[in-house]
């Protein structure tokens, strides 16, 4: 594991589209002192912090966010990392957005994508929270994907996390002509105009980023008490 991948606070993602949004949602909003990485799947936490232990910069890290898609059970979904967790005996959070803490390690919290949760429908992944960022730079094309999506009975689809990742994957290919089947972790440059990454979708985001350093040093365990606390 190469050492410029640890820094004193770690945001690890599922994938390299989640990497490369939190990158770019950190510039867009001028948040700085973390390092983003990407795990290649949800179901390589446990392997990846165990990796990492062994690597020169572990000493140094003083706390990681992990960041995970909701899917189609938040329940589940956020199980399955506990038991990553606690397969690799890192700290184990027994709730979205709580630290756990674990004498020699990191302290560990995690994110769950949507955030905050869909009233309507508590389901989803990074595509379901780009959708209004997305189709608020393209209202016309917006209109003709839920149309065609629709037409194609995608939006029958039982699976909330496939129906949005379709509707993103249109998008991109009715709006961006130099390659309608340019990658989403392509899209997140300012001058493509495909994802507004100023877009209040993302503010609640951009806070847990911004302030994950000082909740995670502080003897808050929960973000909700810790915002509380200091009028964030």
């Amino acid at each position: 594991m190469p050492e410029q991948t640890i820094g004193p606070y770690l945001v690890l993602g599922e994938g390299d589209r989640d990497k490369i949004f939190m990158e770019g949602l950190c510039q867009n909003r001028g948040i700085a002192g973390l390092v983003v990485d990407f795990v290649k799947g949800n179901d390589r936490f446990g392997g990846h912090l165990t990796a990492l232990t062994a690597a020169p910069g572990f000493a140094s890290c003083k706390g990681i966010l992990l960041v995970s898609d909701i899917d189609e059970s938040a329940e589940e979904s956020f199980d399955n990392i506990k038991q990553q967790l606690r397969d690799s005996d890192f700290p184990m959070p027994n709730s979205p957005l709580q630290i756990a803490r674990k004498q020699g390690l990191p302290n560990l919290a995690i994110l769950m994508i949507p955030h905050p949760l869909p009233t309507n429908d508590p389901r989803g992944a990074l595509e379901t929270l780009l959708i209004p960022a997305m189709e608020s730079v393209n209202h016309m094309q917006a209109e003709c994907v839920l149309t065609m999506l629709g037409c194609a009975g995608v939006t029958a689809w039982g699976r909330k996390s496939s129906q949005d990742k379709a509707r993103v994957r249109c998008l991109i290919s009715a709006v961006y002509e130099a390659d309608p089947m340019h990658g989403l972790q392509y899209c997140f440059s300012p001058r493509k105009n495909l994802v507004d990454l100023g877009h209040n979708c993302f503010n609640e985001v951009a806070l847990v980023l911004r302030h994950f350093p000082a909740w995670s040093g502080s003897a808050h365990r929960e973000w909700a008490h810790w915002r509380a606390a200091n009028n964030v």
